[in-house]
C-alpha cells in the first residue's frame, strides 16, 4: 500500500482502447466514465478493498454521484495516468477527485468528482467500513487537506430563465 502523501496519488494507468473511439475519431464520452470507474477501483484496491475484504467484511462501495469535465480530446492509444485526491471520507462515505492526464504530453484531459457510499452486500444498506480501510483513507484525506483541485465542487449551470 502506498503511503499517504500531500500530492495527488497516482492510482491507475491505461491506454485509450480502440473500442473507446467514436465516429469523430476521439474517445467517446461514455468511456471516460468507464476509465474513471476503474481509477476509483484501483484506489480502493490500493487501500485494502479487495476480494478478501468483500468476503470477510461483506461490504462494498456504490457510486451515487459523479461529475465529469471533458477538457481535451483523446485519441486511440493515448497513455493515461489517473491522479486521485481524497476530498473527504467518514465511516460510510468517500469523496474522491480524479484527474485524467495524458501521460506523454502531460496535459489534463478530463476530471471526475465522485461520491461513494459503503454498503453491505447482503441487503445494500449503508454501513460503516472496516476500521483498517477507513484509517488508510483518512490518512490520505488528512494528507490532502491543503489540496482542492480546480473543478472540484463544480456543477452544471442551469440554463432555465427562472434560475
Amino acid at each position: 500500500m502506498e503511503a499517504a502523501n500531500a500530492s495527488p496519488l497516482e492510482t491507475y494507468r491505461v491506454s485509450v482502447a480502440e473500442p473507446w473511439i467514436d465516429y469523430n475519431g476521439h474517445m467517446n464520452e461514455g468511456y471516460y466514465g468507464v476509465a474513471f470507474g476503474d481509477a476509483s477501483d484501483a484506489y480502493l484496491l490500493q487501500r485494502g478493498f479487495d476480494e478478501a475484504y468483500r468476503r470477510d467484511v461483506g461490504g462494498t462501495f456504490y457510486t451515487v454521484e459523479t461529475h465529469i469535465r471533458f477538457l481535451r480530446e483523446l485519441k486511440f492509444g493515448d497513455p493515461l495516468l489517473f491522479r486521485t485526491t481524497v476530498l473527504g471520507v467518514d465511516a460510510k462515505k468517500l469523496h474522491l477527485f480524479h484527474s485524467m492526464v495524458h501521460e506523454d504530453a502531460d496535459y489534463e484531459a478530463a476530471t471526475q468528482e465522485v461520491f461513494l457510499l459503503h454498503v453491505t452486500l447482503a441487503d445494500v444498506a449503508v454501513t460503516p467500513m472496516a476500521a483498517p480501510l477507513l484509517a488508510a483513507m483518512e490518512a490520505d484525506r488528512d494528507a490532502h487537506l491543503d489540496l482542492y483541485p480546480d473543478g472540484a465542487g463544480n456543477s452544471i449551470r442551469s440554463m432555465r430563465p427562472d434560475r
